[in-house]
């Protein structure tokens, strides 16, 4: 094979972890390719001022601690900071068939903020302007159409014939990862039966820079805190995780109706919901990769596991993935090994394929636990939530294990 086409390694899909993985790989001196099926043009576009509910874009991600330390470290998280993005230092989690609530308060845990939202586009035309200026190869516009698991190198072909072989392929191509099925790795998942529905609002008070998530039967809301270009703070971006059919009744509603319908569901907490952006639904699926490696090949990222976005883990479990592949692969290189050895891929594997599950069940245990409407559960549900609220040294030891910090 031409050399030009052969690397140490090669991410395949660019987007928001496949990008951070191939940043951090090269820094550590490994030969990188990157393979995205977007133009880089598109990724890499200017961002438009924010000043209505439509010019946020729909998809955004709650970055945890560990998360912005982690894109800090490759050089990009001060691109992102310099664009729209807003850090709550609070946030406020009830029960709307009770009195429960907990509060969880950035003071209290002496830090400077619970997390930050950032608009996805906005993660990956930072990551992507870092990877055009390093020495990575990007081959972008092309998909992969096909794999080859056989022999010392593992080839991928693209869909204008062109191969690309590595000893280690890194798959970061999404959660219905074709990489993943070629390669014959089985998928353990269910559907959860809802869509989630997400759109921007502008709503008549400010959001407070706080978090706001409301647990019903039919699903949890959420109301992420945002700000446009001038700073007002009465934007959110909304994920309604609701039943199906209930998502789709919501759906069908005009944007006068479903702003009714969304108002009360807060419990009017920021007041009248005045203006809705458009709305995309999309349906609710958990899905684990029953083993994150194969011969030459790794996982990370949605490839490997997708969660139900009521605690908004997908991205930072996603990076957690990154930090510790890169964490095996460094100690490989430091040592002068190939990229593909089995028991450094193995480790990376032990490490995360437990703290992945441990969150997918939690999160499908409160998910289960909400949907409950008898009334004992629902008075333990309350109590348990107020205790919880009142035992200060817990309740922050939990939420900074969510944020990844000590």
């Amino acid at each position: 094979m031409n050399s030009e086409n052969r690397f140490d390694i090669i991410v395949v899909g660019g987007g928001m972890i496949g990008a951070a993985a191939a940043l951090g790989l090269a820094r550590q001196g490994w030969q990188v390719a990157v393979v995205e099926s977007a133009e880089r043009e598109s990724l890499l576009s200017a961002l438009s001022p924010a000043k209505t509910v439509d010019d946020f874009e729909p998809r955004v991600s709650a970055l945890s601690l560990a998360s912005q330390k982690l894109l800090d470290g490759l050089g990009v998280w001060s691109d992102v900071a310099a664009c729209r993005h807003c850090a709550y230092d609070q946030m406020s989690v009830w029960d709307a068939e009770g009195t429960g609530c907990i509060r969880f308060d950035a003071a209290e845990m002496a830090v400077p903020a619970l997390g930050v939202i950032v608009e996805n586009r906005i993660l990956v035309k930072a990551l992507m302007t870092a990877v055009v200026a390093s020495p990575i190869r990007l081959i972008d516009g092309v998909s992969v159409t096909g794999w080859s698991g056989q022999g010392r190198y593992k080839s991928i072909t693209l869909a204008d014939g062109r191969k690309l072989d590595a000893p280690l392929i890194v798959a970061a191509d999404g959660p219905q990862s074709r990489v993943r099925q070629w390669a014959g790795l089985p998928t353990r998942e269910w559907d959860y039966d809802q869509q989630g529905i997400v759109c921007t609002v502008e709503t008549a008070q400010s959001h407070g820079f706080t978090a706001w998530q409301r647990f019903s039967a039919t699903g949890p809301l959420a109301f992420l805190p945002l700000i446009n270009d001038a700073g007002e703070s009465r934007f959110c971006s909304i994920v309604w995780s609701q039943d199906t059919d209930e998502s789709r009744r919501l759906m069908a509603l005009d944007d006068a109706r479903f702003s009714a319908e969304l108002e009360n569901a807060i419990e009017g907490r920021l007041g009248q919901i005045q203006t809705v952006s458009r709305r995309f639904a999309f349906p609710l699926r958990q899905r684990h990769a029953k083993a994150y490696i194969g011969p030459g090949l790794a996982l990370i990222g949605d490839a490997a596991h997708t969660i139900h976005p009521l605690a908004g883990q997908g991205v930072n479990l996603g990076y957690s993935d990154v930090r510790v592949l890169l964490e095996e692969l460094g100690r490989l290189r430091a040592a002068g090994m190939a990229p593909d050895d089995p028991d450094t891929l193995a480790r990376y594997q032990r490490r995360r394929k437990g703290e992945n599950l441990a969150m997918m069940a939690a999160m499908e245990g409160f998910k289960q636990l909400f949907a409950r409407d008898e009334l004992p559960l629902r008075w333990m549900r309350n109590a348990g939530m107020r205790w919880l609220d009142g035992a200060g040294p817990l309740k922050n030891r939990l939420a900074a294990q969510a944020m990844g910090i000590d």
